[in-house]
């Protein structure tokens, strides 16, 4: 049973203690038993252990160090570090061996042969059947990689970010999941997602949390060298530009400094001119969405080597505008028919709390502030990349504090047209409104209005991204 508030006004005010008093026992009982296991824990990872969201761990405790406030009586306990801070040097080792080492994984198991060792491993650990799940990569299953068929190969899941689960989605899974009585759920966690779950038919012997954080790791360095968990993510064949789109995607939720990055491309499995990219430098957080023009393979060629442009120029130590000028000239020198794109460039520097926003002809983007209200950024429109005309990057400065979120998308989500999901940018906000304040679930419910909104399907890509701090 999900979570009652202790505020609800519908709930008798007996069921509300006790559910609260089990919230509360689940939420200490998941910090001690990841505390044990290594120093660097988040208030994300200790709500996707208990099987709660987020919000509730900051209800019951006010944030992570109220958790660890509540488990600090145990003098054998670790202290934690800062949640999405750095360590200082010198305090990156563990002291304990890990259950499961990537790095020796890679070196003593086939890749393509990883699924299924993954699986025996963590039977071994668990002593009951265990079975691997990935996400579809259009993040409404839960398809299975390897373990008994005693589970579905499919399991139907609230909508994810793409292939990847926050929190509150790994909540949500719980809460599905308990079709499935004696089931117990062990995320993939990486860096403030999960990438997928295993799922324990019975009481684990032994907890999986730390085998399965590690197994993410695997999973990911094992993933340039096969194709297995990429197959195992798609339910049917995607067309050729579909496929060369996925491969352009970055990870679909990122933890950066200060905050977090979130971003996704509807549909999955057709239609390919869109993509977005983020990275972290030195000089501060890099944001880039593009729209190109058709879903064709050459429109999804185009993003390709739009992209590589925009990386090539940034790596050489290119400006934000210069990095966009490098990709209109790369657009222009491609045969065939013209390449044509808009795209929204964004640096943000933590350390100033400066937010530059360059835009070649794209849809402005929106800022929620944290007091709830909603700025809609004013760029002159200008020209695009690609054309005829060369274009003019027009800027715009602001800030951004804590609890305040960026939020960018393609025209295909806010547009009205054939295929266009329409919402317009009032409806974009009201659904920026609705969700958490997390980039990840910004997101998920952007495009739960864009899915809502569009019965019919979509013809034209709907990419949402934000940055939450």
């Amino acid at each position: 049973m999900p979570d009652i508030p202790e505020t609800d006004p519908e709930s008798p005010r007996g069921q509300r203690r006790a559910d609260a008093v089990r919230s509360r026992e689940r939420i200490i009982a998941a910090a001690e038993r990841l505390l044990r296991q290594s120093t660097a824990v988040t208030v994300g990872e200790i709500a996707a252990a208990a099987g709660v969201s987020r919000a509730t761990v900051y209800r019951h405790f006010g944030g992570r160090e109220g958790v660890l406030g509540a488990v600090s009586g145990d003098a054998d306990m670790p202290r934690a570090v800062d949640e999405g801070k750095h360590q200082p040097a010198g305090r990156l080792g563990r002291s304990r061996p890990v259950v499961l080492d990537p790095i020796h994984v890679l070196d003593v198991v086939p890749p393509a042969q990883l699924p299924s060792q993954l699986v025996a491993e963590a039977r071994r650990v668990a002593q009951v059947p265990v079975a691997l799940y990935v996400l579809d990569i259009d993040g409404t299953h839960l398809l299975r990689v390897a373990g008994p068929d005693d589970l579905p190969d499919a399991i139907e899941t609230p909508l994810a970010v793409g292939p990847e689960l926050d929190a509150d989605g790994l909540g949500q899974v719980h809460e599905r999941l308990r079709q499935f009585p004696g089931t117990h759920i062990f995320p993939l966690w990486l860096r403030g997602r999960a990438i997928g779950v295993l799922i324990a038919l019975g009481q684990p012997a032994d907890s999986l949390l730390d085998m399965a954080r590690q197994a993410a790791a695997a999973i990911t360095l094992a993933d340039r060298y096969t194709d297995a968990f990429a197959q195992a993510q798609r339910r049917k064949r995607p067309l050729a530009a579909a496929e060369i789109q996925q491969s352009l995607l970055p990870p679909r939720i990122s933890r950066v400094s200060g905050g977090e990055v979130a971003g996704n491309v509807l549909p999955c499995y057709d239609v390919a001119g869109d993509w977005f990219d983020v990275v972290e430098n030195t000089d501060g957080l890099w944001i880039t969405l593009a729209d190109g023009l058709g879903g064709s393979t050459v429109a999804a060629a185009s993003s390709a080597v739009a992209l590589g442009a925009l990386r090539a120029s940034r790596r050489s130590g290119a400006d934000v505008p210069e990095a966009l000028i490098a990709m209109h000239q790369t657009l222009r020198e491609m045969p065939g028919p013209r390449a044509e794109m808009t795209a929204l460039a964004i640096h943000w520097d933590s350390g100033t709390s400066t937010l530059r926003m360059v835009s070649c002809g794209h849809v402005p983007p929106v800022i929620i502030r944290a007091d709830g209200s909603a700025e809609r950024v004013h760029i002159p429109a200008g020209r695009g990349l690609g054309g005829r005309a060369s274009p003019n990057p027009e800027e715009v400065r602001s800030t951004l504090g804590v609890g305040d979120r960026l939020v960018m998308v393609s025209d295909g989500v806010v547009r009205s047209g054939p295929g266009q999901a329409g919402i317009g940018v009032d409806g974009l906000i009201r659904a920026a409104l609705r969700a958490g304040r997390t980039a990840s679930a910004t997101v998920r419910e952007i495009h739960t209005e864009v899915l809502r909104s569009s019965p019919e399907g979509l013809a034209d890509d709907a990419t949402a991204v934000c940055l939450s701090l």
